[in-house]
């Protein structure tokens, strides 16, 4: 079993410093469309909402959720991981009533579910990997 951070290039797996930087950098575009007050036509099948007020607090949500995967914190594996399995659920539902882009984000949440369940990924978030 591999120790935290033992064999690892920078202290984590590279992917989870990605999608910890992603998080940030999807805040900062959520943080900018509530300040310009609408959303852009190309970002509007990808925002939740034009609330400034829900983008804001959806901002400083996906925030917290980057510092804590880039900290390596043990419940954001919990919280991936769970979201994924959500994720996947409401993407059915939405490819089976017609949403062509259902089947892609589908495909996208069970490539999250085997990284976060590789050897590496689990010894950087503190769970112990019997394989």
């Amino acid at each position: 079993m591999l120790k935290r951070n033992e064999s690892l290039a920078f202290g984590r797996p590279f992917l989870i410093t990605v999608i910890a930087i992603g998080y940030v950098l999807t805040a900062m575009l959520e943080v900018a469309v509530a300040l310009y007050g609408r959303v852009p036509a190309f970002l509007e099948q990808f925002i939740l909402s034009d609330d400034p007020f829900l983008l804001i607090v959806t901002a400083c949500f996906q925030v917290m959720m980057g510092l804590a995967l880039f900290q390596g914190w043990r419940v954001m594996w919990w919280v991936v991981i769970g979201s994924a399995y959500l994720s996947i659920g409401s993407y059915i539902l939405d490819g089976i009533l017609g949403e062509r882009w259902a089947w892609g984000g589908m495909l996208w949440n069970v490539v999250v579910l085997a990284y976060m369940n590789s050897r590496d990924v689990q010894a950087f978030f503190g769970r112990e990997v019997y394989y």
